[in-house]
């Protein structure tokens, strides 16, 4: 591959991860929550939610962060009483992280807000232009996602949200049967 063919796919990558980003996260967070909260707390704050009781070592597994980060975030959400660390009820030495109903609420709204900006930009599409889109996608996963170890790094751990047309589990099972 020509490398102006590699900078100009590098940079719509870019502006479409950015874009997403913006559109999906970062403005959503600004304009729904009077909370002061992070984009990287609403996560963490989806992910409980999505998982229900989780440890801090799940949400730093599942979301990619460090412990430490992940142990700092939860403490921030805790402060906002959006979380709660409970005790395990065999072993007091498991600490498990629980959503709130304040977070409960919180997270009931952006959740919907998330889709609606979604579905949006993407009513702005051509029906044909949005299955290139997910074509493409799908492509892109299929020839970037090589190894299972690999599958498990970038798996959303999307918990109670899963879908059975999981794009991911798809081409896991796809390359396991071929392999």
């Amino acid at each position: 591959m020509d490398n102006e063919t590699l900078q100009t796919v590098d940079r719509d990558i870019g502006l479409f991860v950015a874009i997403t980003r913006e559109i999906l996260s970062q403005g959503l967070v600004q304009e729904l929550c009077e909370e002061q909260i992070t984009v990287g707390q609403v996560r963490c704050l989806c992910f409980i939610w999505a998982h229900e009781k989780v440890t801090i070592g799940d949400i730093s597994r599942g979301l990619g962060i460090s412990y430490p980060a992940t142990t700092k975030t939860v403490s921030r959400l805790v402060e906002k009483c959006l979380v709660a660390r409970k005790h395990g009820p065999a072993d007091k030495r498991n600490i498990f992280v629980e959503i709130t109903p304040q977070g409960r609420e919180l997270t009931s709204r952006i959740k919907p807000e998330k889709l609606r900006r979604l579905g949006s930009l993407l009513e702005r599409l051509a029906p044909e232009d949005l299955g290139s889109l997910r074509r493409g996608i799908e492509a892109f996963l299929s020839a970037a996602v090589t190894d299972g170890e690999l599958f498990d790094q970038v798996c959303l751990h999307c918990g109670k949200e899963h879908v059975e047309n999981c794009v991911l589990i798809s081409l896991k099972c796809r390359k396991y049967a071929n392999s």
